[in-house]
């Protein structure tokens, strides 16, 4: 991510029931600790957690994470109630789902900034292999779309993996590769 090589470790650390859905709950650490600097100010990721639909294996359901920068601590905690990308399975060429949205953020239980709409598209487009340092995957290319920021991301996803192996931006910059895995 942005230059920077990083271990992503997902561990299931419970299970919980979120809005009716039953979840799994992954504590995801980093080595090193995820960091970014913006304005002169180091901001530090010290948790991060996913709620994973369990009939689908999906993420999409809740995330919290933490941060600190210049000694102060921040947790985000999103709950969503529909998920265009766990919409989108099971996968096949040429399906298109797309959603409004509507993000609320809250800082420490208050709201923080303005409420932000938009859409998200996610469109199937082909199948093919992808080599990547963790090896070769026959994958799904998805593209994504999102009109609030105006960004759009193409990613790779391995049915084999169980996640995404590669994914890039507009410009062609490589987001995130797969350098490893294991499914238990």
């Amino acid at each position: 991510m942005d230059g920077k090589t990083y271990t992503l470790t997902e561990e299931v650390i419970r299970e919980e029931t979120v809005d009716g859905r039953d979840c799994y709950v992954l504590d995801m650490s980093f080595d090193p600790v995820m960091s970014s600097t913006h304005d002169d100010v180091v901001y530090t990721t010290t948790s991060m957690k996913y709620w994973m639909d369990k009939a689908t294996c999906l993420y999409g359901v809740k995330h919290e994470y933490t941060t600190s920068a210049n000694g102060q601590v921040f947790t985000s905690s999103i709950i969503y109630s529909y998920s265009t990308w766990a919409s989108l399975f099971p996968l096949e060429i040429s399906k298109v789902v797309e959603a409004e949205k509507t993000a609320t953020s809250y800082f420490n239980g208050e709201q923080y900034g303005d409420i932000v709409t938009g859409t998200e598209t996610y469109t199937v487009e082909s199948k093919e292999d992808i080599t990547v340092a963790a090896g070769t995957f026959s994958c799904w290319k998805i593209t994504y779309f999102d009109s609030a920021s105006g960004t759009t991301q193409t990613m790779w996803w391995s049915d084999e993996a169980k996640t995404m192996v590669k994914s890039i931006n507009e410009g062609g910059v490589t987001l995130m590769e797969l350098q490893s895995y294991s499914v238990n």
